[in-house]
């Protein structure tokens, strides 16, 4: 934790290490209120020094000062897959790349930043930000996870994600995370994958196998760079 909060170039150091903290009890206790977390967080910690006089607007500010970059910089620094060698798959390990659009508090930076649905004159709902993430499915860790607006395509969004995948890797998607391109890269890299597409994109059947399923052959588009097909 010193290590990630030092990297991230935080000052006031201890003070933004009981941040991190806090940050993470949040996420353990979803549903409890800010001064009662802290409270849970000091009777965990019994080490830590005794506050007095603090409220909630204290605590928000300190999480705005400490921001997002941190959080991110300690998940990528301690994530790993979790599986133990009685959970691969045929040697492999089993990963699946999947997104969803989270709702997010209705603020002027989430507006921005995510945006929302209907038209600019008329938007709708709260701002929702898509997520696409990779995980074990063994363990259900979630190694690494992107963010973008809910106008970004899963395909853009995922593309941060490819380096958790590689050989000794069976990688998972649904359609929606379909693409040629990335298809060719992720193979290049000896990695194994199973993907759903659409029916459409796999007319050219080459061969129907003996159980009832056959091979066919994906081509790219003349809009994509890929030059080869599948």
């Amino acid at each position: 934790m010193d290590q990630v909060v030092g990297e991230a170039g935080c000052v006031e150091k201890r003070r933004r290490l009981l941040s991190v903290y806090f940050v993470l009890a949040l996420c353990l206790f979803p549903r409890v209120g800010y001064l009662e977390v802290l409270r849970l967080l000091k009777a965990g910690a019994p080490g830590l020094r005794a506050w007095t006089r603090v409220n909630k607007s204290s605590l928000t500010r300190a999480r705005q000062r400490l921001g997002w970059a941190v959080m991110r910089h300690l998940h990528r620094a301690v994530a790993g897959p979790l599986g133990q060698s009685r959970d691969l798959f045929r040697g492999l390990r089993v990963l699946a790349l999947d997104g969803m659009l989270l709702a997010v508090p209705d603020s002027a930076g989430n507006r921005e930043t995510f945006g929302k649905s209907g038209s600019q004159r008329s938007p709708m709902g709260y701002p929702m930000a898509r997520v696409v993430a990779v995980a074990e499915c063994s363990s259900h860790t979630v190694l690494d996870a992107v963010i973008g607006g809910w106008k970004d395509s899963e395909r853009i969004v995922s593309d941060e994600l490819d380096r958790h995948v590689g050989e000794g890797t069976l990688l998972l998607a649904d359609r929606g995370l379909w693409g040629l391109a990335r298809w060719h890269r992720l193979r290049d890299r000896g990695a194994h994958l199973l993907w759903r597409t659409e029916r459409r994109k796999a007319r050219r059947v080459q061969d129907v196998l003996a159980e009832g399923s056959y091979l066919a052959r994906i081509e790219a588009n003349k809009h994509s760079k890929a030059a080869t097909g599948l």
